[in-house]
């Protein structure tokens, strides 16, 4: 059998990439082919099409609803995991001192205010944010905060959200549910915890049935 390909939003250095990268660590999975796309609903019909074909997307992704329905008799979801973004912030070209412009993915609208911006615009993934912004295309862009750190000469960070906790949706070629639920189980999840902090169950490792 070929080694599995797996396929996610590009370009390289997406939130897409490192959750999928950690998630095959985790999986044990070391041998390969990842591919990485600017339309995850274009590319779901190659999880249909090509054998040994997986497909990862966030589940806060604009396209989610549409890539679960596009081909439902043929691609399923067969896994999701949690894992955090990488570190996001507000990031605003150091030579404007009253941005008016904004690059933003459509799935981050919600970290700040827009109303305050006269002018938005969407972008595919965050490094394109982060590249057009380096570019001057605009004044201010939500992107990834190592940038500002690797060109402080040109970028500063205006607001910091951090790294969000968020869940990932794996897309295959065949159906896993089968009439009961896969997941975790982990009912201290919802039992009062003494004390602060999370139960300390938290710190276990745990693996999805």
């Amino acid at each position: 059998m070929s080694r599995p390909t797996f396929i996610t939003l590009g370009p390289a250095g997406t939130c897409h990439e490192n959750a999928l990268l950690h998630y095959l660590e985790f999986q044990g999975i070391t041998s390969f082919e990842t591919v990485l796309v600017g339309d995850l609903l274009e590319a779901i019909v190659q999880v249909r099409d090509n054998p040994n074909t997986f497909l990862v997307q966030c589940s806060a992704h604009v396209q989610v609803h549409l890539v679960t329905e596009r081909y439902h008799t043929d691609v399923f979801v067969i896994d999701t995991f949690i894992y955090p973004t990488k570190e996001l912030g507000l990031l605003v070209r150091t030579d404007v001192s009253e941005p008016k412009s904004l690059g933003i993915v459509s799935a981050t609208r919600g970290y700040l205010d827009l109303t305050r911006w006269e002018t938005v615009i969407d972008e595919p993934s965050k490094p394109v944010v982060a590249a057009n912004l380096l570019a001057r295309r605009y004044d201010a862009g939500l992107t990834h905060v190592h940038h500002a750190e690797e060109h402080p000469e040109a970028l500063r960070l205006e607001e910091y959200y951090g790294a969000v906790d968020t869940t990932w949706i794996v897309y295959g070629p065949y159906k896993r549910f089968e009439g009961d639920v896969i997941g975790q189980r982990a009912p201290w999840l919802f039992a009062e915890a003494s004390g602060s902090g999370a139960p300390s169950h938290a710190a276990s490792p745990t693996v999805s049935s």
